[in-house]
């Protein structure tokens, strides 16, 4: 076109340009008015000024009209507005999958960047939630929040992110083959635990010690707003599942939750209802449901005696220094970290003794099936 050097390709590629503009350029660089157009095209000024305005497609027959008015090929007008029209539409579908995501009770953005969904449009969304998820349809999702509350006092405590968690510990639970369920040998079995609570690098022989007792341990990094620490759930009658986040990578975080989940087993808890358990469930000091007390019990005696803590707790007169924790610790033949997490748990404050702490999730990860910090297990859904 006059005084303007197109170049096709580059102007239809990733552009959105209503055909209306090149329109109003040839205008401008001719000197003619939209009305000038509209007698040497044969096309109506109101049809054109609409087109100019980019209120209205162009239409072939206009398109064909205005390029021989030019005396130019139709070929650039009529492309112009097919390309158009498509990226208008992929705009569109672009702010309808923003709309399905912001939309949902589900953290869906954390869920796609986590890499357990895959963005799509809202129809393949909404079919991946309904696989993700394990119901009948989407209209079925938003019911799973008090299906699966009914552990706790009010429905409500049991929020979407902490559900997208859930699952997604289930489908990781599948992948693990293991044995049939024996309550015998994880009895036993915690013998064998309670050994490793020397040394942090111990942790990675958790898996596999749980795992011959039929106890599947999987650790998914928690989600935003989930605060969760750990819990049990079962796939079946006799495949028991624990998933933990270590949310807190402490080693005496990481003690009291496992051996509270594995109470929760022992006492065939979450058989019908999956049991989450965060900092609430966890309170030593506080009043919690039965079957949490029974596990925060079962907990607290495993790594140190009650008595003997007692014992220790009463000859310091409740002023307790790290001298003493780590003699202690020498005794009870446990971390310092797992004396200081008791200590800190009986005066109800958190990191007093942090520089005693030890960190285990490094350990933990490389010897069992684990989802977050950047790695993503490969499940299909």
């Amino acid at each position: 076109m006059t005084k303007h050097s197109y170049n096709f390709d580059e102007l239809l590629e990733n552009i959105a340009v209503h055909p209306g503009q090149l329109i109003r350029d040839e205008l401008e660089a001719r000197g003619w008015s939209p009305k000038d157009l509209a007698t040497k095209s044969g096309c109506s000024e109101k049809t054109l000024n609409r087109v100019l305005s980019g209120k209205t497609n162009l239409s072939a027959s206009c398109a064909e009209a205005i390029s021989d008015a030019f005396g130019v090929s139709d070929r650039l007008l009529k492309n112009l507005q097919v390309s158009y029209n498509r990226a208008i539409a992929k705009n569109k579908d672009v702010e309808s999958i923003k709309e399905k995501i912001s939309k949902s009770p589900y953290p869906m953005r954390e869920m796609i960047k986590r890499g357990w969904l895959i963005e799509s449009s809202p129809d393949l969304l909404d079919l991946q939630m309904i696989r993700f998820f394990e119901v009948g349809g989407p209209d079925q999702i938003p019911f799973i929040v008090p299906a699966y509350a009914a552990k706790k006092t009010d429905y409500s405590q049991t929020n979407p992110a902490q559900l997208a968690w859930l699952f997604r510990v289930r489908q990781l639970a599948r992948l693990v083959e293991a044995p049939r369920y024996s309550k015998k040998k994880l009895q036993r079995s915690l013998t064998q635990l309670r050994k490793l609570l020397l040394e942090p690098r111990n942790v990675r022989h958790v898996p596999d010690l749980l795992l011959h007792s039929g106890v599947r341990l999987v650790v998914v990094e928690s989600l935003k707003g989930a605060k969760i620490c750990g819990a049990t759930c079962w796939l079946s009658k006799s495949r028991p599942v624990i998933g933990l986040t270590t949310r807190y990578d402490r080693i005496d975080n990481f003690w009291f939750v496992l051996r509270h989940e594995i109470e929760h087993i022992l006492c065939n808890h979450g058989i019908d209802t999956p049991l989450l358990d965060g900092d609430k469930e966890l309170n030593t000091n506080a009043q919690v449901l039965e079957h949490e007390a029974i596990a925060n019990k079962a907990s607290l005696d495993f790594a140190i005696p009650h008595g003997e803590f007692n014992n220790f707790i009463e000859s310091k007169g409740n002023l307790v220094s790290v001298e003493d924790i780590l003699e202690f610790a020498k005794e009870q033949k446990v971390h310092p970290g797992i004396v200081a997490g008791r200590v800190e748990r009986h005066m109800n404050k958190r990191n007093l003794f942090i520089e005693l702490n030890s960190n285990i999730r490094s350990h933990l990860i490389g010897n069992l099936v684990y989802d977050g910090w950047g790695e993503v297990a490969p499940v299909e859904l």
